[in-house]
């Protein structure tokens, strides 16, 4: 009697964008659709304790092309097969290696090699961008700050490569302008990379954290639909139930408050703000947020 092959491994997904733009969420709301699994741990990651691709990235980076070494520590992660990448934010993760399983990698710190990802995993990919204003009020909770002069040298070496394509931005040196003016310069420079990289990506979505928080089960459903993500009843519970929540922003909350509904998260960070951040950011991160527009993967009608 013949024994059936096991279905090929199905290719992952990969959920980028800034820090605190809600790829966590984003990254466990796809993970409910039957026959995935999501690892939790950035593997690009390279604060902390994180894997940091094997350990050999120590900051931001913009990689056009991957050692040997980067290729097998992405290929492992992205195929379940690092408990490294494993974390509790992630579901699932005892499927992850499953050769039938659809695994979900959430990672900021990719959103810089997206090409490179894609290129060397197969990975589907979505980009994630959520208002500069949003950074500001959660990095500010967090007690971060943007990494301006970690992330000015790689700047540089980008605009220098893709002159004409639209990147303009500047990164001040610390002090020199407002914390809202920085944050904007920060995401600026970060979306307007990636943006710049976007035509290399084929399939790539890039998605309105606002308009999918808001958008609710249709805006999800269409989402599903691109990614070729089964809807189930497991997703559509856990998206009502996190839009039924009570919870409201609190500074003692620790990194990811999944118990707040999306719509208040989407915009409860406006009161957050001081008087004029909301018009300095805005000003700043006019021309990257009109491209993200324009370039975003449509969730709603309107």
């Amino acid at each position: 009697m013949d024994v059936p092959a096991p279905p090929l491994r199905r290719p992952p997904v990969l959920v980028t964008g800034m820090p605190r733009s809600g790829t966590t969420w984003l990254a466990r709301l796809l993970a409910t659709a039957p026959g995935t699994a999501l690892a939790g741990r950035e593997p690009m990651n390279p604060r902390g304790r994180q894997y940091a691709l094997a350990g050999t990235l120590p900051g931001w980076a913009e990689l056009t092309a991957l050692s040997e070494q980067q290729e097998r520590a992405l290929r492992r992660a992205y195929r379940g097969r690092s408990p490294w990448v494993f974390s509790r934010y992630g579901r699932r993760q005892w499927a992850a290696p499953l050769p039938w399983t659809r695994l979900v990698i959430k990672d900021p710190f990719a959103m810089l090699s997206v090409p490179s990802a894609v290129r060397t995993t197969s990975a589907a990919a979505v980009l994630l961008y959520r208002h500069p204003g949003a950074a500001l009020a959660s990095y500010r909770r967090m007690g971060w700050q943007p990494d301006l002069d970690e992330l000015r040298p790689i700047l540089d070496r980008h605009q220098q490569s893709h002159s004409g394509t639209g990147t303009g931005t500047r990164l001040p040196r610390p002090g020199e302008v407002e914390p809202a003016e920085a944050m904007g310069c920060f995401w600026s420079a970060l979306y307007e990379i990636a943006l710049d990289h976007a035509a290399e990506v084929p399939g790539l979505l890039i998605v309105s954290h606002e308009e999918l928080a808001t958008g609710g089960i249709p805006a999800a459903r269409r989402l599903f639909a691109a990614l070729g993500l089964r809807w189930g009843k497991g997703t559509e519970t856990e998206l009502l139930r996190e839009s039924g929540g009570s919870g409201s922003a609190s500074a003692s909350a620790g990194l990811h408050d999944f118990a707040r509904s999306p719509r208040e998260v989407a915009g409860a960070w406006r009161g957050q703000l001081g008087a004029g951040e909301l018009e300095r950011v805005e000003a700043v991160t006019a021309d990257a947020r009109a491209r993200l527009h324009d370039a975003r993967f449509a969730l709603t009608d309107s």
